[in-house]
């Protein structure tokens, strides 16, 4: 994937049919692309937890994220 956009992380989401189960951990650089992007096309405005179509949006702090590229985890215990 190219710059992480929202649009982009929409059809990624659409695309594999994902579902509240997971969340997406994006590279801190990628995250903030994205917040971005969402806040340019939201008005300024974001919601806590950070989501897209039900799917929370997480920054990962661990260093494991290539930046441009998705981590899907999987949050059912």
């Amino acid at each position: 994937m190219e710059k992480i956009t929202y649009d982009g992380m929409r059809n990624f989401i659409i695309e594999r049919e994902l579902t509240d189960s997971v969340a997406l951990s994006l590279h801190p650089d990628s995250f903030d692309d994205l917040v971005m992007d969402y806040l340019d096309i939201n008005g300024n405005q974001i919601e806590r937890p950070f989501e897209i179509l039900g799917i929370e949006i997480l920054q990962d702090n661990t260093g494991n994220v290539p930046k441009n590229l998705v981590q899907v985890l999987d949050m059912v215990g």
